[in-house]
């Protein structure tokens, strides 16, 4: 199993990129890290659940603010850039966790999960599936809006979260969250955009 796949779902301005223009800029370990690991710590114990309905990695971990992208990066396990952003990966058991800053001035923008579907070694997840997920939303009182992109299924969560599923040995799995980034109303605009130059 390759880490190195960048695919990433752009719903945010309706364009699906395949990480074409992302490139490794450095392969980094926790050696030299000031800060001990102790942020990378902290993400391996945020539940993808609360991750899915809390929409960003800053609401997830009460009382932690978001290191500076300098001094964040000793800790990740890669660094990807395309000249205006890099992002931050770090991996876990069965998935890896994408930090997105913009390079000019470092800030944070947002974040999101590539969960391996063909994993077994992830544990437990609760929304694994779409089934999984429903149960979650209608337990949580969260509705959920379907958006059939034919090889994809996206569920677009109040909060402006999107949960995506492939088909894996015949059964659709958990693949990718994507963090809140823009309104809940354009990112659902993003979304039928590209539904829509499917139907047509």
């Amino acid at each position: 199993m390759s880490f190195l796949r960048k695919t990433r779902y752009n719903v945010h301005n309706g364009v699906h990129a395949s990480g074409v223009g992302f490139v490794p800029v450095l392969h980094l370990t926790e050696s030299g890290d000031p800060m001990n690991g102790k942020f990378r710590a902290a993400i391996a114990t945020v539940p993808i659940e609360q991750y899915a309905f809390q929409g960003q990695l800053p609401l997830c971990l009460a009382g932690s603010a978001i290191p500076a992208l300098d001094a964040l990066k000793p800790q990740a396990d890669e660094v990807w850039g395309d000249g205006q952003h890099e992002v931050l990966t770090f991996h876990y058991a069965g998935h890896a966790v994408n930090m997105t800053f913009r390079c000019l001035d470092g800030t944070y923008l947002f974040d999101s999960v590539d969960v391996w579907a063909d994993c077994s070694d992830c544990g437990e997840i609760g929304i694994r599936t779409p089934e999984g997920l429903f149960l979650h939303a209608t337990g949580a009182g969260v509705k959920l809006e379907p958006f059939d992109l034919t090889d994809e299924l996206v569920y677009l969560l109040p909060n402006a979260v999107t949960i995506h599923y492939h088909k894996h040995d015949e059964q659709w799995m958990l693949t990718k969250i994507a963090g809140a980034f823009l309104n809940y109303e354009n990112t659902r605009a993003s979304l039928q955009t590209i539904m829509n130059g499917i139907s047509s």
